[in-house]
């Protein structure tokens, strides 16, 4: 299969590495994003929880980066060293160190729960 015409999935498998371990994802049977709570300054992939993004007033919304581990490294628990960059076909990938990645604050349970009462707020009752 062409990578032109190939998944997401498929491009994934054939282009990026286990950030745990630097090792293929050909042989796991799933694709494991971990979300980390640091700023990616890049598009692809990034997360974040739209009830509560952050914005920064000189760049906009904050992203957060995100690590792709294989089967492997998410069942021996291992951290991941690199968060992953990849352009919009997963052709051109990208490794930047966790530890030179700026932290953001976790977001709380607490922080989501106020922002879905806000949102369903409806103005309706006491």
């Amino acid at each position: 299969m062409s990578k032109e015409n190939g998944s997401n999935e498929d491009k994934i498998r054939d282009n990026v590495n286990c950030c745990a371990c630097g090792g293929s994802l050909k042989s796991s049977k799933y694709i494991n994003g971990v979300c980390l709570d640091k700023l990616a300054t890049w598009d692809y992939p990034c997360w974040g929880n739209i009830l509560v993004w952050r914005v920064d007033p000189e760049k906009g919304r904050m992203k957060r980066a995100t690590a792709i581990l294989c089967d492997r490294c998410i069942e021996e628990k291992r951290k991941p060293k690199f968060a992953v960059e990849w352009n919009h076909d997963c052709s051109k990938v990208i490794y930047h160190k966790v530890e030179d990645l700026k932290d953001l604050p976790e977001i709380s349970e607490r922080e989501v729960r106020e922002a879905e009462a806000r949102l369903y707020d409806f103005g309706v009752g006491g």
